[in-house]
């Protein structure tokens, strides 16, 4: 599996996100340690996702017409 990023230098710090969830920005002091913040951060939303699905449901109501 990929994950497609976007990813900028800021000083000394390599900062992005993962473009599904680009309110979730992290950093890394090179490349590839932006990566391993970005997988981090997959993974969270990963567990979260599986949490929120065993708690939300979904119904129907029918309008009158």
């Amino acid at each position: 599996m990929e994950l497609e990023y976007t990813y900028w230098q800021d000083g000394a710090f390599f900062v992005g996100y993962l473009n599904d969830y680009p309110n979730d920005s992290t950093q890394g002091l090179s490349l590839s340690g932006l990566e391993e913040a970005l997988i981090e951060v997959y993974e969270i939303r990963q567990e979260e996702k599986k949490h929120l699905a065993e708690i939300r449901k979904t119904g129907k109501i029918k309008i009158p017409a």
